[in-house]
């Protein structure tokens, strides 16, 4: 195993659950929308914003960490 499969494992289930806690804000938030109930939403929106952030962060530093060692892997 490569170092960049370690990278590549660590990252995907961080990923996963980022994905996940995102799913779920979102749900929390659709229910809120949906019953108009007394209480904010503010913490389930603010979450679901920083998830999905994290995520394409993660996404983003995958491809140019793939791009670069591409780079050097050329002839």
């Amino acid at each position: 195993m490569t170092h960049d499969d370690v990278l590549r494992a660590g990252s995907d289930d961080i990923l996963y659950r980022l994905r996940q806690e995102e799913r779920e804000r979102a749900e929390a938030l659709r229910i809120w929308r949906a019953s108009a109930c007394s209480g904010s939403a503010r913490d389930d929106d603010h979450v679901h914003a920083l998830v999905g952030d994290a995520a394409a962060e993660i996404v983003r530093l995958r491809i140019r960490l793939a791009e670069s060692t591409g780079a050097e892997r050329s002839p």
